[in-house]
């Protein structure tokens, strides 16, 4: 099994759900009437978007990587605010609120996860790193000692 195997999984599932509740709604009318395609855009927005999280957070990947998939997957969760806001009456005043938490707890889990990182920090950043002139007379050096 691949490390995105349980992530490609899971998504799956999220889709067969709410399309089995989408059937459901319309064949068990009386049980499952509720249902429409508001609710299912909540259900698929929130399930990926949270999927994206989750992998972003505890994947080991690029520090550019996991920003991307953490702000992917709170673009999601934004998405499945605005969906949820047309299946129930949310109050208008609440949506603007309710998205700035969204973003900025992404913006405290991209802080998080990546250990502030930024994406071009390299070696020449870490204490002891020698550049290619320095190596090349290191080797040359040793090359005249074992002669």
């Amino acid at each position: 099994m691949g490390r995105n195997f349980i992530y490609k999984i899971l998504g799956a599932l999220i889709f067969v759900v709410s399309a089995v509740l989408w059937i459901l709604s319309l064949t068990v009318s009386e049980t499952f009437g509720f249902f429409n395609l508001a609710w299912a855009g909540v259900i698929l927005c929130g399930g990926i978007g949270i999927l994206f999280l989750l992998n972003g957070v505890f994947q080991k990947n690029i520090t550019t990587v996991k920003k991307l998939k953490i702000w992917f997957g709170a673009g999601l969760l934004i998405c499945a605010i605005l969906c949820l806001v047309s299946a129930i009456t949310i109050p208008k005043s609440l949506i603007l609120p309710i998205i700035s938490i969204v973003i900025t707890v992404a913006f405290l889990i991209t802080v998080l996860a990546t250990g502030g990182k930024k994406w071009d920090e390299g070696d020449n950043h870490k204490a002891g790193y020698k550049n290619y002139y320095e190596r090349k007379a290191e080797e040359e050096k040793k090359e005249k000692e074992s002669e």
